[in-house]
């Protein structure tokens, strides 16, 4: 049996990501008898563990302890893995390879220096065309038959016996990357006002700071169809999502999750563009975005909108949503 160990601690988005390269590496004919090994951060492990072809998944506290690196390196190094990939590339992804005392096959290429390129002169590099699932896949491609398995959705559901809602997921991890709750409020009641389709609101810790005192939260309770989903495990979050007809996001984890559990999404991209890899990738979803000059702003949305108003996000009308959204093939079957 060929032991491969992939390391790749997060974060959600990327994970999700890499579930797709994952699952189609798994069921490569080119390796009959291959266990695989996922080390992530361990509060992805349930998660992760519902990957197709995923034999095992350890789970890592706290990857930025020393102690808990050391002692994972230890346990790791008995393994005798027969091959590693480094899907973080990283510094702690370097060093529990060093204390483990090996060498990577091979390590996620992250180019860097192209997206810095495309921040800070607006120069896009043939690099920038490849999407993240791309660079998971030449992880390990090297290792795969001339005639790899296409992809398939990578993650195990529940089945959903009942009627398909709409998802609404108005989080992110940075404000700068939110589509504003008022337009979500306004998509909301527009389209409840035309449909009696049940709806499900997904709020995370960061959602919960702003919602109560929301516009959002009001249109909400002024329809009964309206669900909001709150306090779930990731595996939960993952299976309600996947019975979703369709999901409109914002460019966040849930984004990615949505689509490794068969759901097309309506996406919002503001201070982050396509080149940067993380743009949905069936062919279903949609995405709504602004041209300006000053896209993109930060690699990964953190940096607050130096000008002040928003103008890549909040300009979005919830009318063009609306219409992209109803234009879109709903999923109106069981998953």
């Amino acid at each position: 049996m060929q032991k491969i160990l992939i390391i790749r601690f997060g974060a959600l988005g990327d994970l999700c990501l890499l579930a797709w390269s994952m699952s189609r590496y798994a069921r490569d004919e080119s390796v009959t008898d291959r266990h695989i090994t996922l080390v992530t951060k361990e509060a992805f492990v349930p998660l992760m563990e519902k990957t197709q072809g995923l034999d095992r998944v350890i789970g890592l506290p706290n990857p930025g302890n020393f102690q808990q690196l050391r002692e994972l390196a230890k346990i790791l190094q008995q393994e005798n893995f027969d091959t590693i990939f480094d899907a973080h590339n990283i510094l702690r992804s370097h060093l529990l390879l060093f204390l483990m005392k090996r060498r990577p096959f091979q390590r996620l290429k992250k180019h860097t220096r192209a997206r810095l390129t495309l921040l800070q002169s607006g120069k896009s590099h043939s690099n920038l065309q490849l999407t993240m699932v791309d660079r998971f896949d030449a992880l390990f491609t090297p290792g795969m038959s001339e005639t790899p398995v296409p992809h398939q959705y990578p993650l195990e559901t529940s089945p959903n016996n009942g009627p398909t809602p709409l998802g609404l997921a108005p989080g992110a991890q940075w404000n700068s990357k939110r589509w504003p709750e008022e337009n979500y409020a306004s998509l909301l009641s527009q389209f409840c006002s035309r449909n009696t389709a049940p709806v499900r609101i997904f709020l995370g810790p960061r959602e919960e700071l702003w919602f109560q005192e929301s516009e959002l939260r009001k249109v909400a309770e002024s329809f009964p169809q309206v669900e909001i989903i709150r306090n779930q495990s990731l595996v939960q979050v993952a299976d309600q999502l996947a019975q979703c007809s369709a999901l409109v996001t914002n460019d966040s984890g849930l984004l990615h999750l949505a689509e490794a559990g068969g759901t097309s999404v309506l996406a919002f991209f503001g201070p982050t563009v396509k080149q940067f890899g993380y743009f949905p990738r069936l062919d279903d979803s949609r995405v709504l975005e602004l041209e300006l000059q000053c896209r993109p702003c930060s690699r990964n949305g953190k940096k607050d909108c130096h000008r002040g108003d928003l103008a890549c996000l909040k300009p979005i009308e919830s009318q063009l949503a609306l219409t992209t959204l109803l234009q879109m093939p709903f999923k109106t079957e069981p998953s």
